[in-house]
């Protein structure tokens, strides 16, 4: 197929991002297409409005991108006003932002601990989301507490596809009733579903089963994606099997199973916890990827940073102690602070540490030491397996 010279208009669900190397990002569908420098041109000459010309060797790329729906012919120049910045290196492509500790559930292993009913103030939100599309953010974890509960939690809401990048509303899903789920203008909701109704609700609290899977309903019926999280406990090991059936006839793109870590609430539950050889064989039930990818020989979570409900920046939520700085700051010069550790740094040494990044290195550190291997991912990925040795030894 020949192309004439003509206008072509990336489609309004896409942003062209700077990142390490440049790319393509189709929001709607959380896709990132890697592109050379030239076809990287070629889209910000389309972006900016430009009648390009068109050489048989794009063919083939303007055939690809058409039938992705990332880009459309239009008879008249359509100019967005998006402008790709270079990102820091490595990137910050996604923000944990915890915009209020106010939760209506008191749930056992939450390891926020009590609520002290702050909020981030609405003008301080705004900034961090026009900062964060600027730093060429992809994905924004907007969480709580029960995010639902900041006051102006609707007028933030209503500013989200404003910005050129991926929301994603982290809930337990109790408030995400029929009418709230058609206001949501967020992308994606990933609702906590901790086990069936026995295991879920002694966590979260009688009731709470039912409402969570109304909550997916009406969801999906106001056409938002919906994702799973789980927490493996001990109230729930025995559920797994039919927890996973109840997930797949739901249509469920993405389940993320983990493993609560022993701080906040948790710390008052340890009958809850399971220990890493137990754990690991349940870790394999998630799919659909995950929210915190690395690369580059970097990490679990080098692509990651939070926002804690009193204004501190830290490495990711779990690390709410070793803040690296506050909002106040600016997003890109905390980010710029947060340490980073390189694969080669750990003392793992196996076969899988490509694809899982060393695991957590938060747990890693509850287990003794950050640079070990989080046991967790060990035993989930057949490194270790149970009885071979005790799970408070270091090392793989």
């Amino acid at each position: 197929m020949s192309y004439p010279d003509e206008f072509f208009a990336i489609a309004p669900h896409c942003s062209l991002k700077r990142l390490e190397e440049p790319y393509l990002y189709d929001i709607e569908n959380d896709e990132l297409y890697e592109l050379s420098e030239e076809a990287y041109q070629f889209l910000l000459k389309c972006l900016q409005g430009e009648r390009v010309s068109v050489r048989k060797e794009d063919e083939e790329f303007i055939q690809y991108c058409l039938s992705e729906n990332l880009i459309a012919p239009t008879e008249t120049p359509i100019k967005r006003e998006e402008v790709p910045h270079a990102s820091p290196i490595p990137s910050l492509r996604y923000l944990e932002f915890q915009i209020t500790d106010r939760c209506n559930l008191r749930c056992r292993h939450c390891y926020i601990g009590e609520c002290l009913h702050r909020n981030i103030p609405f003008e301080k939100i705004l900034r961090v989301l026009k900062e964060f599309e600027e730093i060429q953010g992809l994905r924004l974890l907007l969480s709580g507490g029960e995010p639902l509960l900041h006051p102006h939690f609707w007028k933030i809401n209503d500013v989200l596809r404003d910005y050129a990048f991926r929301s994603v509303l982290l809930s337990n899903g109790i408030l995400i009733t029929r009418e709230v789920a058609r206001r949501l203008h967020v992308h994606e909701v990933q609702v906590s579903l901790d086990g069936m109704k026995e295991g879920h609700e002694s966590i979260r609290g009688e009731g709470t089963f039912e409402k969570v899977l109304e909550a997916v309903d009406h969801l999906q019926e106001a056409d938002i994606r919906v994702s799973i999280a789980t927490m493996v406990h001990q109230k729930n090991l025995k559920e797994f099997d039919a927890l996973a059936s109840l997930i797949q006839s739901k249509n469920i793109g993405e389940w993320n199973v983990d493993v609560p870590c022993i701080s906040g609430r948790m710390e008052e539950s340890r009958d809850l916890w399971v220990s890493p050889s137990e754990a690991g064989p349940y870790l394999r039930y998630g799919y659909g990827g995950g929210l915190h990818s690395s690369e580059k020989n970097a990490t679990c979570g080098a692509h990651l940073c939070a926002i804690l409900p009193n204004g501190d920046v830290a490495k990711c939520g779990l690390f709410s102690r070793e803040p690296v700085g506050r909002i106040d700051e600016g997003l890109r010069v905390c980010w710029e602070r947060v340490p980073r550790i390189r694969l080669k740094e750990l003392t793992c040494n196996c076969s899988e540490i490509e694809e899982c990044r060393g695991g957590c290195r938060y747990r890693a550190k509850l287990q003794g030491d950050l640079f070990q291997p989080d046991l967790f991912q060990c035993y989930a990925r057949g490194v270790l397996k149970g009885g071979e040795r005790n799970d408070d030894q270091k090392g793989c």
